[in-house]
């Protein structure tokens, strides 16, 4: 691959740097000016590279994307619902296994855990109950079989309470 050339893929290795497990991949946010220009875009190891790919795909929503209107969770479709807390909480992890499934060929073995959380918060105007997910996936590096874990938090629904 040229030296100047951007990858035909996300985060797809470029092979002529360093030895194979080192920093490879593209970092994100990707910055394209710096790459056209041909000036050296931050790199990140495979693990990193993966978590970051696996946060991108839960914060984005369906229909956020151009190119493909499947990309993302259905976190943001139902952040909002009323129903059970089980239900939703089974609702959400199912997508989000789904979506890593089909977006991250590079881990196998997926299991998914979501949990759920209620904060309130008081402000001299207000008082809001905000939820927080947590989010986990673990799973297997294909490549190396080393193990892999995810897990980020995420504030969704903030409430007005009385």
């Amino acid at each position: 691959m040229g030296k100047n050339k951007i990858p035909n893929q996300f985060c797809k290795p470029n092979f002529s740097v360093r030895h194979i497990m080192q920093e490879e991949y593209y970092t994100l946010p990707m910055d394209l000016d710096q790459l056209v220009e041909g000036r050296a875009h931050l790199r990140c190891t495979l693990h990193k590279s993966i978590y970051q790919h696996i946060y991108l795909l839960l914060v984005t929503h369906f229909d956020e994307t151009r190119y493909d209107a499947t990309f993302g969770c259905a976190l943001w479709d139902h952040d909002f619902s009323i129903m059970s807390s089980l239900k939703w909480k089974d609702l959400i992890r199912e997508s989000v296994e789904q979506t890593v499934a089909r977006y991250e060929p590079r881990l196998s073995a997926l299991k998914v855990k979501v949990e759920m959380e209620e904060y309130e918060v008081m402000t001299k105007a207000n008082h809001y109950i905000r939820k927080r997910i947590g989010v986990s996936v673990d799973g297997t590096i294909t490549r190396t079989k080393e193990p892999f874990r995810f897990f980020e938090r995420v504030f969704i629904s903030p409430m007005s309470a009385e």
